[in-house]
């Protein structure tokens, strides 16, 4: 095995506790809105939906009746401060050192803003472990284009068919991944039917080495 690439958002990254975490903080910092449930509900919701954060920030306020100002107030401090309530799946972090220990290379190739994505990355604690890091704000194309793939796998040195990738999303990371000849592996909650494009799947990160351990290549 050459190489082990994660996705990051709901992959490495708890997004929504931390979502969830970072509204709390929101309200508490703004008084935000009058029904606290209401606007922790509206804030997680917009935030898991793939679309500008402005535009996210625009349909929170709408609903929560808040100002514009606080609206763009409060969307500048998420780009700025949203790294602080971050946090990984329970032993994800753990997961990553040990890869790191075996002399794996190790890369998170991710959607989203390269400044937004990285502040992630850093505020995990994972920068000192991965050998690549690939971000479509960066490299200007979007998983589940392959190039994406491609470009960690030449930072690295590395071989689709000698590597594994694990994600969250079917169509983003595990279809990809399986066309260029990767093994993959899906973080999921879901007890649906495996789909083809899985080798392997799990909820929980304490599977993970068991899982690694079941995969066989022909060589290297």
């Amino acid at each position: 095995m050459q190489a082990v690439l994660f996705d990051l958002d709901d992959t490495l990254l708890d997004k929504s506790s931390s979502l969830m975490d970072c509204a709390w903080g929101f309200q508490c910092k703004y008084n935000a809105c009058a029904e606290p449930e209401k606007f922790i509900k509206a804030f997680v919701r917009e935030n898991e939906v793939i679309q500008p954060k402005w535009a996210a920030f625009r349909k929170i306020a709408k609903e929560c009746a808040l100002s514009d100002s606080l609206a763009e107030i409060m969307h500048v401090d998420f780009d700025q401060n949203f790294a602080q309530y971050c946090k990984a799946f329970p032993r994800a972090l753990d997961t990553v050192r040990r890869l790191s220990n075996t002399g794996i290379k190790l890369a998170i190739v991710t959607n989203g803003r390269d400044f937004f994505q990285r502040n992630k990355i850093e505020a995990l604690g994972l920068y000192g472990y991965l050998d690549a890091i690939v971000t479509s704000g960066e490299l200007g194309v979007k998983k589940p284009t392959p190039e994406i793939f491609l470009h960690a796998l030449d930072m690295m040195g590395a071989q689709a068919k000698y590597s594994v990738f694990c994600g969250d999303s079917i169509v983003a990371d595990m279809q990809p991944a399986n066309l260029l000849g990767m093994t993959t592996i899906w973080k999921t909650q879901r007890q649906s039917v495996q789909p083809a494009a899985v080798n392997y799947r799990f909820t929980h990160y304490s599977e993970f080495g068991s899982i690694l351990g079941q995969i066989k290549f022909d060589r290297a």
